[in-house]
């Protein structure tokens, strides 16, 4: 994720269609920028989100459509 560093200010689009498991620190990382880039008002998108990857989300106490646009509008 240190790509995130160099892609401040830019909108930012990530795919998680390859997680098939998501961990808190790996979480806490997308938290954070996720905040940051709205804090921006700059896009950030999370997509293609494995189902293992949602259910680490609610696994983690989020809800599974946390970083669904719909979710976060």
């Amino acid at each position: 994720m240190a790509f995130l560093l160099n892609a401040r200010k830019s909108p930012v689009t990530i795919s998680a269609r390859d997680v098939p498991r998501i961990d808190s620190h790996r979480l806490q990382l997308l938290l954070v920028a996720q905040k940051q880039w709205v804090r921006d008002a700059v896009g950030f998108d999370l997509i293609d989100m494995a189902p293992g990857f949602r259910e680490g989300l609610a696994r983690l106490g989020l809800p599974r459509d946390h970083f669904d646009k719909e979710a976060s509008q």
